[in-house]
């Protein structure tokens, strides 16, 4: 009996099932193809496709390829598409098409690689290659420093000066509003805005600007006589929309109010404008302000409501950093990132709500109080959903690759090992039937959804 004990004790500390040792002996692993890549290329057709062909050598046959792809997206998980190519002798061939997902901006990165499968079953991954996007409409001119890169191609003085203007936002950023930015960013700035719009598929008509936060890549178009009045301002404004997303940025998916979107990137530009306090002036003067609460959502498309709206924004950032500081700040911007309502955001950092916000704010500036009225079932603006850019490509973590397998053990062992494991095994059978193996996740090609992504404003 106690050797019977030690016999099935050993078996479970070091695994000693001939059974498994004999198929182990038998199942080996196909070794990969001898296949030689004569050319493995991506076409790039900006902004509709790109096309990846890879050419191999006709003396080895494939069975099956798959692409592997991906963009320098920031996302919680590393991710990568998987795409079966067509096989046409030796040429595999697969198209991505931008028409049904939104184009990378230019300045994005794609890297991909081929896995190969012969007629045994053995895989081969090709090396993986690397492209940046670009326009090839024009011919780019680039000045940098301290991780911010210019490329521009009209106006011989356009790229250094806009330099200037990103440089000095990134510092007010982090000196007014306690929020860093670590990491490169990208500026195209187009001559016109025409020459912008066309660079991106889907983008309404009426776009100066448009800040991809997922790839640290703004657009502009800006005229050379423009450079004053409107490209300093825009860059300081897009790059704030650009750096306040990714400090906000979580895998949880909280959002942030517009106004607070808009103030921060208005705040950035620097002292307000003529027309900003203007704007101001004549809010307090006829009470002409918004309730906050409308501001939480998308503002108005009527110029003059528009307009008032961003400048109320302005005032309202600037009378929480003024009143209650930086740090402050970066704890709300946590807190909508974390989930947070709106409402909650706030009390847990201010203590107030947005109606206690907008008595306080008012008060402050001298604008006339409003009386807001009780809300006993209250209506929660915050869960109103809100236009936010489309995932440019779906798609799935590959599941991790298997572990190589062990040697073969050699035959030998206890006939009672395979009874010590047989238990187990049957539970293990019986509980996968109804409910499946849940370790790994097996995805079909990811259809693609048509739409775009990006600010605009």
């Amino acid at each position: 009996m106690r050797r019977t004990i030690l016999l099935l004790t050993g078996c479970l500390l070091f695994g000693l099932w001939p059974a498994a040792a004999k198929s182990s002996a038998f199942a080996q692993t196909p070794s990969p193809p001898e296949i030689t890549v004569i050319s493995d290329e991506a076409t790039v057709d900006f902004p509709q496709s790109v096309t990846f062909n890879l050419e191999i050598d006709t003396a080895h046959p494939v069975k099956a390829a798959t692409l592997n792809f991906a963009t320098d997206r920031h996302n919680c998980l590393p991710v990568e598409t998987q795409a079966p190519a067509e096989i046409n002798g030796n040429q595999l061939t697969w198209q991505w098409a931008f028409t049904r997902s939104g184009n990378p901006p230019p300045g994005a990165r794609l890297s991909w690689s081929w896995t190969l499968t012969d007629e045994s079953g053995g895989q081969l991954t090709t090396p993986k290659q690397m492209l940046t996007f670009t326009d090839p409409r024009y011919d780019w001119q680039q000045v940098n420093a301290d991780g911010v890169f210019v490329n521009w191609y009209r106006g011989s003085n356009v790229g250094p000066e806009l330099l200037q203007a990103a440089l000095a936002g990134l510092e007010r950023l982090q000196g007014e509003m306690g929020i860093e930015w670590g990491e490169e960013v990208q500026f195209f700035i187009y001559g016109n805005s025409d020459d912008m719009r066309e660079a991106v598929l889907y983008v309404q008509d009426w776009a100066g600007a448009l800040a991809f936060a997922d790839y640290g890549v703004i657009l502009m178009g800006v005229a050379p006589s423009q450079l004053e009045s409107w490209g300093k301002p825009t860059v300081a404004h897009e790059l704030a929309h650009l750096v306040v997303g990714r400090f906000g940025w979580s895998c949880v998916g909280g959002s942030r109010p517009t106004w607070l979107e808009e103030g921060l990137a208005v705040f950035a530009e620097g002292e307000p404008s003529a027309t900003v306090r203007a704007d101001i002036a004549r809010g307090i003067a006829e009470d002409a302000f918004l309730p906050v609460r409308s501001l939480n959502g998308v503002f108005s498309a009527h110029t003059e409501d528009a307009g008032i709206s961003y400048s109320q924004s302005y005032s309202l950032v600037a009378f929480l950093l003024q009143t209650y500081g930086q740090e402050a700040m970066r704890q709300y911007l946590r807190a909508l990132a974390d989930g947070d309502t709106y409402d909650q955001a706030l009390q847990n950092v201010y203590g107030f709500n947005t109606d206690g916000l907008e008595t306080a704010w008012r008060a402050a500036i001298g604008a006339p109080l409003r009386q807001i009225p009780p809300t006993p079932t209250p209506i929660n603006p915050d869960l109103i959903p809100t236009a936010a850019p489309l995932q440019l490509v779906r798609v799935v973590p590959t599941p991790p690759a298997a572990a190589s397998p062990p040697p073969a053990a050699e035959d030998g062992g206890s006939p009672i090992c395979a009874a010590a494991f047989l238990p187990p095994l049957l539970f293990l059978v019986a509980l996968s039937k109804p409910y499946g193996w849940r370790g790994r996740k097996i995805s079909k090609p990811i259809e693609r959804d048509a739409g775009s992504e990006g600010r605009d404003d």
